[in-house]
């Protein structure tokens, strides 16, 4: 059996033989710098998210440096695309109960 160290060594010898030994620097800077935009949209929509949990829970001054931090400016919520996504039936409902249905909701999921 191979081990983890075995086939990260059969990988890069097989990375160089497909690439070549020139373009094997620039692979590695393009997938850095992937990583590196992966990493930041992954940080900014964790932030969109806890904003938004804010905004259904109505704890908008609880975290004020998410806003800070946040770069871009997160589309108004609409209440009832978030209560269908989350399987609540809408119709003939107030805004006010469809809130409160989903803040119940995200509070038994935890």
């Amino acid at each position: 059996m191979l081990g983890p160290t075995e086939m990260l060594i059969i990988a890069v010898v097989a990375i160089v033989l497909l690439f070549g030994a020139a373009k094997v620097p620039q692979l590695a800077k393009s997938f850095g710098s992937a990583m590196g935009e992966f990493k930041k949209a992954k940080r900014e929509s964790e932030l969109n998210l806890k904003k938004f949990e804010d905004s259904i829970t109505g704890d908008e001054e609880a975290t004020p440096k998410t806003a800070a931090k946040v770069e871009t400016k997160p589309e108004a919520v609409d209440i009832k695309e978030v209560a269908a996504y989350m399987g609540i039936d809408t119709e003939g409902k107030t805004e006010e109960e469809l809130k409160a249905e989903v803040q119940a909701k995200m509070k038994a999921s935890k």
